[in-house]
């Protein structure tokens, strides 16, 4: 076993591994998070052949661990559990006080072993429609979008709210954003943040699109939110534990509408 910061050439071997999984993971993500935190992602060598990924990412002073992934024949054996400590002591070398992540039933166990304690549930909404629709290009980020974003997450994130802007159409107003990502063949709302629901209902209203496959990420405490997606047409096809480590982080679920990636990055 020899894990090693994983280079470009790595990607399509995650990418293979990832879609064996039913994951929704992207070239460009994967290349945004080996320009931000290259030392954060790594992969693990048997024989010559890639057979674990893991990612880590710093923004202020969290970090979020994602895409910790082995491949189906070699699982049972520790490489997730070295991987997912070698991204751990990545953050922590960085400075890093709070530490975020998703996990599965199954994996919440083994994260609590190392410290991690739930702090909501995140559930994956799914509206389908027909045919496509292609996006508008981006405007600028707006400074109160950062302020609103601090507001549910407790920490600047000004680094990934500008890759997500890039990625899609961003619409703000005074007391809220919407990004509306490309995902492949669908799209993604989120980030997504308010102040209020008439606001998030607002922004949906304006940037829902009538056509083709939309997803996005909320906490499920978001009680409004969920109504709001409801009354929109989404149905949860998923859902999994958000945790954190480290120091207790100031969040605040009832301004998070849509997270800014889907569960990789937060």
């Amino acid at each position: 076993m020899q894990i090693t910061p994983f280079t470009p050439n790595d990607i399509h071997p995650f990418l293979d591994l990832a879609k064996d999984e039913g994951w929704i993971s992207t070239r460009r993500e994967l290349a945004f998070l080996l320009e931000r935190s290259p030392e954060g992602c790594l992969v693990c060598h048997e024989d010559g052949r890639p057979v674990g990924f893991v990612t880590a990412v710093r923004y202020g002073k969290s970090g979020w661990i994602g895409n910790l992934l082995v491949a189906s024949d070699v699982r049972g054996r520790g490489i997730g559990t070295a991987l997912f400590r070698q991204a751990m002591q990545v953050l922590k070398s960085n400075g890093t006080s709070t530490v975020w992540l998703t996990a599965s039933t199954y994996g919440r166990p083994i994260y609590e072993r190392n410290g991690f304690q739930l702090c909501d549930q995140v559930r994956r909404w799914e509206r389908l429609g027909e045919g496509e629709q292609q996006l508008k290009p981006t405007v600028a980020m707006l400074p109160d979008w950062q302020e609103i974003d601090y507001l549910g997450w407790g920490d600047s994130r000004n680094e990934l709210l500008a890759y997500a802007a890039s990625n899609g159409t961003a619409v703000g107003a005074e007391e809220g954003f919407l990004v509306l990502q490309r995902l492949g063949n669908s799209q993604q709302i989120g980030p997504f943040g308010a102040l209020n629901s008439s606001i998030a209902e607002q922004l949906l209203e304006q940037m829902l699109p009538g056509t083709g496959r939309v997803l996005l990420d909320v906490p499920s405490s978001n009680r409004v939110a969920s109504k709001l997606l409801t009354s929109r047409g989404f149905t949860v096809n998923s859902e999994v534990d958000l945790m954190y480590a480290g120091h207790p982080p100031a969040y605040h679920a009832e301004h998070i509408y849509g997270l800014a990636s889907m569960g990789s990055m937060g």
